[in-house]
């Protein structure tokens, strides 16, 4: 397949407003390709070149891109900028100025591989390299392929494709139906790898997917927690449970092959260098080959306090890293283990793999235990929640003692205890922000008045609204979130948005906000929980708590189902004993 090739179906993929269409043309492109082309093309309709844990960047900045698409097309440097400045996209900047080329006609497979070319230029003379490397890819490409070159190169590709449409659409294009998607999720919740999942699939059909191991550098996809109101629920649904603090920090995979170790985050980013306390404390462990889940958090050992989650996530930083961890140094609570010397542990039991916690981490000053506590009295697993909400924690996960870990699940072998605040909702809930409503009165200063969020519906692969939100910014967070809104503007509805409301501006679901309201309530206005003719849900009374960081991803938001479930729990509580 040549690139435009790719391209067209690329604009197909961008103006499309329907996730079915989506799937269907995804797949029609899946079924045009050959094992050697699926891994990278895969990787390109991801805006990457490589699965999101590799830390592989083009490195293009919008100022060297000017100047590349000023040298490709022999256009003055000012003119480049000019238009830019007119039009807001250097990828239609590029489309207009490239004309009719033809040598862009390469395979994608040597696309992908000039771009590999560029994203390691490195040391002296790296960043003329790199305009001059991507100048000549550009220099005779038409105009649909300059337009997505330029998109791919500044991570601005638009095409709302997340993971479970790529899986839904490798089984449409094999099968017809999205019949094969749990066993190529199962296969991508061990490997988090779409590239790989493609490619193992084209070549080897259904088989050789089931045979994709958990392998240590690759992060498995992190089990998640399920909710209950209360600790006599817990323990009504689950019985006998293992108890251990839920820490404020930054959920981290820690993976050990000899000397060299790796860590990743929830999203799948690579903190290897960030955190690197983390690292030469693995490093120091004597087993050879290891998978650790755990939670980074900055804590004060001379106190004895875990310090503010704002504060953790200061750690998060590309400049100053060996100061930042002098100053505010890391400790790593493990929960988990999920791999040691050759052996994938996932299947045992949890209190055996917990066991083995203790054993392989003992001496370690910098990787801790997570305490537990093993209990079916609904009187000690409130005492321990109150415990560890008193010292600033944000509360407890109890799992059941004989339970699996299943990567990428969420399911009630794990289930998350947080604090309780006024109002019926008991808990926070973290909002996708889908779009927004231009200001009226002092509001108009700001540009944005409310703004339209949602939740995100797993099953399907959508955003679904559930409120529109209005309070709980300060004067200095409206004009950031109005910032920050103004690179997330599209034209129209992304395909993944399912919502009746129109907002006057709509934006690429990235930004997650987290959220509390009173109660949830039914309301025929939105479309999470939506069938049919009934109604979906809405949030009565929603404010504002915090923006989320790094640490997640819009399909990390609440889904459906959970909002389902605290709507259950809600109404139960509301009846007459």
């Amino acid at each position: 397949m040549t690139f435009p090739e790719l391209s067209g179906y690329l604009d197909r993929l961008e103006s499309t407003t329907s996730r079915n269409d989506l799937v269907k043309t995804l797949a029609e492109l899946y079924t045009k390709t050959s094992p050697d082309e699926i891994q990278p093309l895969t990787y390109l309709i991801q805006g990457r070149l490589v699965p999101f844990f590799e830390p592989v960047e083009i490195g293009l900045g919008e100022k060297l891109v000017v100047a590349a698409i000023a040298q490709a097309f022999g256009t003055p440097l000012d003119d480049v900028a000019k238009l830019f400045g007119r039009v807001g996209d250097l990828g239609l900047v590029a489309a207009q100025l490239a004309g009719h080329g033809s040598s862009s006609a390469l395979p994608v497979t040597e696309v992908h591989a000039r771009l590999m070319d560029i994203a390691g230029a490195a040391g002296a003379g790296s960043v003329e390299k790199k305009r001059s490397l991507f100048a000549a890819l550009l220099k005779h490409a038409d105009s649909a392929s300059a337009k997505h070159l330029v998109r791919i190169a500044l991570g601005r590709l638009r095409l709302g494709i997340g993971d479970p449409t790529v899986l839904d659409a490798l089984s449409f294009a094999r099968k017809g139906d999205r019949s094969l998607r749990p066993v190529l999720e199962a296969a991508y919740n061990r490997v988090s790898d779409l590239g790989l999942i493609a490619r193992t699939f084209w070549a080897g059909g259904e088989p050789e997917v089931n045979a994709l191991e958990v392998t240590v550098g690759r992060p498995i996809r992190s089990q998640l927690a399920e909710r209950l109101p209360n600790p006599e629920a817990v323990i009504k649904k689950l019985g006998p449970v293992a108890v251990q603090p839920k820490y404020d920090g930054i959920r981290v995979q820690i993976h050990k092959s000899g000397e060299v170790v790796r860590v990743f985050s929830r999203n799948l980013e690579d903190y290897t260098r960030m955190f690197s306390e983390l690292t030469a404390a693995a490093r120091g462990l004597t087993d050879d080959t290891l998978i650790l889940d755990g939670e980074a958090i900055a804590y004060s050992k001379e106190l004895e306090e875990y310090l503010p989650f704002q504060l953790t996530a200061s750690r998060r930083r590309q400049h100053g890293i060996e100061q930042a961890a002098r100053e505010l140094p890391l400790v790593a609570f493990v929960f988990d283990i999920l791999y040691r010397n050759g052996r994938d542990l996932t299947d045992l039991p949890y209190e055996e793999r917990l066991a083995l916690v203790d054993e392989v981490i003992a001496g370690s000053t910098v990787l801790l235990p997570a305490p537990i506590i093993k209990t079916d009295s609904v009187e000690v697993l409130t005492k321990t929640l109150l415990d560890y909400i008193s010292q600033g924690l944000e509360g407890v996960v109890v799992k059941r003692p004989d339970s699996k870990y299943q990567a990428g699940a969420r399911n009630f072998n794990w289930v998350k205890l947080k604090r309780h605040t006024s109002g019926e909702l008991s808990d926070t809930v973290d909002l996708v922000l889908l779009g927004y409503y231009f200001g009226k009165g002092k509001r108009a200063e700001f540009g944005v008045g409310a703004l339209l969020a949602g939740v995100y519906d797993a099953e399907n692969d959508r955003f679904a609204t559930i409120t529109k939100l209005g309070t709980g910014l300060s004067d200095a967070e409206w004009r950031q979130i109005h910032e920050r809104a103004d690179t997330l503007q599209v034209d129209q509805r992304p395909a993944r948005v399912d919502s009746i409301l129109v907002p006057d501006v709509w934006l690429k679901p990235e930004v997650v906000v987290e959220v509390m309201a009173d109660e949830i309530t039914p309301s025929p206005r939105h479309t999470a929980g939506k069938v049919g003719d009934e109604p979906g849900f809405a949030l009565r009374f929603p404010r504002v708590v915090s923006f989320r960081g790094a640490d997640k991803r819009a399909e990390d938001a609440t889904t459906v189902h959970e909002i389902a479930e605290l709507f259950r729990q809600q109404r139960e509580r509301k009846q007459p004993a």
